[in-house]
C-alpha cells in the first residue's frame, strides 16, 4: 500500500457505510499505523468499537483526510495534539476536529474566527488583501502577540519513566520515522511494566511495517495469548500467515476471527482471497458476497466484484 500521497476521493459514502482502520487507510492511500496513531492520540474519534477495533463513519473519513493533508505538510501527531489542545483551551472550541475552522501554514495551525486568524500560541493575525502570496522582498504580515495571563505552563518531564511516558516516546519516534528507536521504547515498556496486549499489538504493527514479518507474527500470537478477544490481532495474524505462504493456518486464524465477529468485512475479504489462492473458489464465493453486503463502498469492492465474476460468473454484483 502506498503512503506517498492522498488518493483522490472515491465514491460518496452513505451515512451507513463504516470503515475499519485498514479500509480507511487504503481509501486515503496512507499507512494503517497512522490511522491507529491518530485514533490513540484522540485526533480521530471512532463512532463504534467492536472487540477493541474502531470503526469510522463519513465524518471520520473527512477528519482523516484533513489530518493526512496536515501530516504531509510536516505536522507531526505530537505537534497537532499540542496546538489543538492550546487552541481548545484558549478559545473553548470543543467541537469535532472536522468542524473547526482551521487551516495549516507550514507547521502551524491557525484558527479562523470571522476576520481574525489566531495561532495556537495566541498570536493574532490581521489579514491584509486576503493574505495574498508574498514575493521574496515583501514584508511578512503583521502579527500581534496575544497572551492570556492564565496560559498553562509546559508539562515537565516525569520524574520516573512510567508506561505512558515510554509509550509517548515510542510514538514520537514513530512519527519521526525513527523506527529502531520506537521499537526499543516499546520493548523497554514491556520489560519495565510487564506484558500488555495493546503494546504487543503496536509492536507487532511496527515490526511488520519495518519488514520483520516473522517478528510481527510472533507478537500477534503473544497479543492473543494475553487477550483472546482482540479480534484485529487475530485478523492481522491471518494476513501475516498468508503472506508467509502458510495458507491453511491463515484460513484457521481468519475463520477464528469470524467466529468472534461474523460481520468483520475485512476478514471476509482476506479469507476469500486466501481460499482463492488455495484453489477453493467455491468456498471463497460466500465470503466475497458477504464482504460486498457489508462494505459495498469499500476501496476493495471493485476487486471483490472482479473475483466474483471469475469465481461465480452467474452472480450479479
Amino acid at each position: 500500500m502506498s503512503n506517498d500521497g492522498i488518493q483522490p476521493d472515491r465514491a460518496v459514502q452513505t451515512a451507513q457505510q463504516l470503515y475499519s482502520p485498514a479500509m480507511l487507510a487504503d481509501l486515503l492511500g496512507i499507512s494503517v499505523s497512522l490511522i491507529r496513531r491518530w485514533c490513540r492520540a484522540g485526533l480521530l474519534p471512532s463512532v463504534s468499537e467492536v472487540f477493541q477495533m474502531p470503526y469510522f463513519d463519513y465524518r471520520g473519513v473527512s477528519t482523516a483526510r484533513q489530518l493526512a493533508r496536515w501530516s504531509q505538510g510536516g505536522l507531526t501527531v505530537a505537534e497537532l495534539q499540542q496546538q489543538l489542545e492550546a487552541l481548545r483551551a484558549r478559545f473553548g472550541q470543543d467541537c469535532p476536529l472536522a468542524e473547526l475552522p482551521l487551516v495549516a501554514e507550514g507547521k502551524r495551525l491557525i484558527l479562523c474566527q470571522g476576520d481574525m486568524a489566531i495561532e495556537a500560541s495566541g498570536q493574532l493575525r490581521l489579514p491584509f488583501e486576503g493574505d495574498l502570496p508574498r514575493g521574496e522582498d515583501e514584508p511578512a504580515p503583521t502579527v500581534i502577540p496575544f497572551h492570556r495571563p492564565d496560559r498553562p505552563a509546559d508539562r515537565d518531564q516525569p520524574q520516573r519513566m512510567d508506561c505512558d511516558y515510554m509509550l509517548d516516546r515510542a510514538m514520537q519516534a514513530e512519527d519521526e520515522l525513527d523506527f529502531d528507536v520506537a521499537l526499543d521504547w516499546y520493548r523497554a515498556a514491556l520489560a519495565a511494566h510487564g506484558p500488555r496486549a495493546d503494546i504487543c499489538f503496536q509492536l507487532a504493527e511496527l515490526l511488520y511495517r519495518t519488514g520483520d514479518v516473522a517478528g510481527a507474527r510472533e507478537r500477534y500470537f503473544m497479543v492473543l495469548e494475553l487477550d483472546a478477544e482482540m479480534v484485529e490481532a487475530r485478523a492481522s495474524l491471518g494476513c501475516v500467515l498468508a503472506e508467509e505462504g502458510q495458507l491453511e493456518l491463515a484460513v484457521a486464524a481468519l475463520e477464528g476471527a469470524l467466529q468472534q465477529f461474523p460481520d468483520y468485512a475485512d476478514v471476509h475479504f482476506h479469507l476469500a482471497r486466501v481460499l482463492d489462492d488455495l484453489g477453493e473458489p467455491q468456498r471463497a464465493v460466500g465470503h466475497w458476497v458477504r464482504f460486498l453486503e457489508l462494505a459495498p463502498e469499500s476501496p476493495w469492492a471493485d476487486e471483490a466484484r472482479a473475483r466474483l465474476q471469475s469465481d461465480a460468473p452467474l452472480l450479479e454484483f
